[in-house]
């Protein structure tokens, strides 16, 4: 199996899952519905492709794990579009259901899905950290989507309250907070408590691919964390969602790149599956 493939399967269904928690960040009531049929089918897109995408890989795959977290990305890209056909009707309680439902199972899809990535050796602290690192990874990729959604939506409806935006912002940043400090503890507790084979797989990524590591490092979490400060700036002082919009392009394409990277460090640890 091509594990890149697989790594930009995953990066698919990241986006689509972690882009619905975003948008739950947001107060339903103070946008136009416009913004959320916007987004929802952005979402929908993403998680079609990505189970597309799933279901090509699944026959050089076929373990009964690989095959439940098929159908609960099907199941959760079944319930998104359901969501995205609700929002041109007036039943809130089915909108609501089918919303928090594809939430529900997208994150459960993602979980079983990330073992896919384990190696042979999988130990407790790897059993939590792989997927505990997916689910904050998609939470980061959602968040960052939405920022830069919602604030290209302030450019078309001008004259809003700018605290959908704030909410949005603010819940980009506690997730690339907590994804900065779980790569920095997360290794560290990796190295000491892991098995002998990921004690090697670190020592081998610090030592033969730093020049990656910091790159990934500065690219999706030193730069976007500088960004996050412009953008705040920008929003409090000038009120100029323009140019805050503008700094989101800049940190979503940080945060994407910084995902990919991610992907090929996971193929160089011999974490993808074979």
């Amino acid at each position: 199996m091509n594990p890149y493939g697989a790594a930009f399967v995953m990066f698919l269904y990241q986006v689509a899952v972690g882009g619905l928690v975003g948008l739950s960040a947001t107060p339903f009531n103070d946008l136009e519905r416009g913004f959320y049929k916007s987004t929802a089918g952005v979402l929908v897109i993403a998680a079609v492709l990505a189970l597309w995408g799933q279901i090509d890989l699944l026959p050089e795959r076929s373990g009964v794990r690989d095959v439940l977290g098929v159908l609960l990305l099907a199941v959760f890209t079944l319930f998104l579009i359901l969501y995205f056909v609700s929002l041109w009707g007036e039943r809130g309680f089915l909108r609501a259901r089918f919303f928090s439902t594809a939430i529900l199972t997208g994150l459960g899809g993602l979980i079983v899905a990330s073992y896919a990535f384990s190696g042979p050796s999988l130990g407790p602290v790897e059993a939590v950290f792989l997927p505990l690192s997916f689910v904050v990874s998609a939470l980061l990729l959602g968040a960052v989507t939405v920022g830069m959604l919602i604030g290209h939506w302030y450019l078309i409806e001008t004259g809003q309250s700018l605290e959908p935006f704030f909410r949005v912002f603010r819940f980009f940043v506690a997730m690339l907070v907590i994804q900065t400090g779980l790569e920095m503890f997360g290794t560290a507790l990796l190295y000491l408590f892991g098995t002998a084979a990921t004690e090697a797989t670190v020592e081998r990524l610090f030592s033969h691919h730093l020049v990656l590591l910091s790159s990934r490092f500065l690219v999706a979490q030193a730069a976007p964390l500088a960004l996050s400060w412009m953008i705040w700036k920008t929003l409090t002082d000038f009120n100029n969602t323009m140019a805050a919009t503008g700094l989101f392009y800049i940190a979503l394409l940080g945060v994407f790149v910084g995902e990919l990277l991610s992907s090929h460090i996971l193929v160089l640890a011999g974490g993808a599956a074979q």
